[in-house]
């Protein structure tokens, strides 16, 4: 009797660290890792190894969706075959699309991420929202009203503070590189680099998992010679052989939107590996 009633007073003691938040996706997670750190548990919905364009869940993926003390998504728009398993959730659940003033980006008329927007026509939405640095601070606020159990202390105002200056170090970083023109497989980058002022870049394919049309092509590499592009970043899955075909004179920076390339990273350190990124392609083009 005596071990029945401590191993009670055990469960009902239990400390946050035991709950467990979902993210959709892992930039979402290195946020949430960054404000609740080793209080809770944080598992990433979308594996390494999935393609996120063509995303089918697993058994396992489903119950975690259900099971979670917390999931935090960006919303039925962008991430359709969630939203019947977030629909049967009975826990709670933040969509980042929902939190009043998100920034959103159009992607254009054929990005596969998205469905369109009933607001603007056939104009679709650009799903990256979490490369915008305006909605992560957003979605820290949100989580500190919505769900404050776990959070380390001074959260989410350290992490807010910390995210601002990171802002500017990086605008900094990347001053002068603004006209340097640049390649782009199918351009998950408009959140970050509109804040940072970097120009737009050429654009291989709406669409990830399609490459150009002849006459594509070779309007592209015309394009390519004319303007003198020297840098090309390129996503894991880009065709990274009808990019050297394309430009076989430019730096080529593999970064991932996704930051499934540096899962051990907390999100504004990630952050700062893209800007690092960025600016060592932007610089040696400029230089060549």
């Amino acid at each position: 009797m005596r071990r029945l009633w401590l191993t009670i007073l055990l469960l009902l003691s239990s400390p946050a660290w035991s709950q467990t938040l979902v993210a959709s996706v892992e930039p979402l997670a290195k946020v949430l890792r960054g404000l609740y750190g080793g209080q809770v548990q944080v598992e990433t919905l979308l594996q390494a190894n999935q393609n996120p364009h063509q995303l089918a869940l697993s058994p396992r993926q489903a119950m975690l969706v259900q099971q979670a003390d917390l999931l935090v998504w960006l919303g039925e728009t962008v991430e359709a075959p969630l939203a019947p398993l977030v629909a049967r959730r009975q826990g709670p659940t933040l969509a980042l699309l929902e939190l009043e003033g998100v920034h959103r980006r159009e992607g254009g008329h054929d990005h596969d991420h998205a469905h369109h927007d009933a607001d603007h026509g056939d104009v679709t939405l650009d799903p990256h929202l979490w490369l915008s640095l305006d909605n992560m601070l957003l979605l820290a606020g949100a989580l500190a009203q919505r769900y404050p159990q776990g959070l380390n202390q001074g959260e989410p105002a350290r992490w807010q503070q910390a995210a601002t200056a990171r802002q500017g170090d990086h605008r900094q970083a990347l001053a002068g590189l603004s006209d340097i023109p640049w390649l782009s497989y199918h351009h998950p980058w408009g959140y970050l680099t509109e804040t940072l002022g970097l120009a737009e870049p050429l654009v291989v394919s709406r669409q990830l998992d399609a490459g150009p049309g002849s006459r594509r092509f070779v309007q592209l590499a015309s394009q390519i010679r004319d303007q003198q592009v020297r840098c090309a970043i390129r996503e894991p899955e880009a065709r990274a052989t009808l990019i050297t075909r394309l430009c076989p004179d430019c730096q080529i920076q593999l970064l991932d939107p996704l930051g499934r390339d540096y899962p051990e990273l907390d999100y504004l350190t990630w952050r700062d590996r893209l800007v690092e990124g960025f600016k060592a392609c932007l610089q040696k083009a400029g230089a060549g």
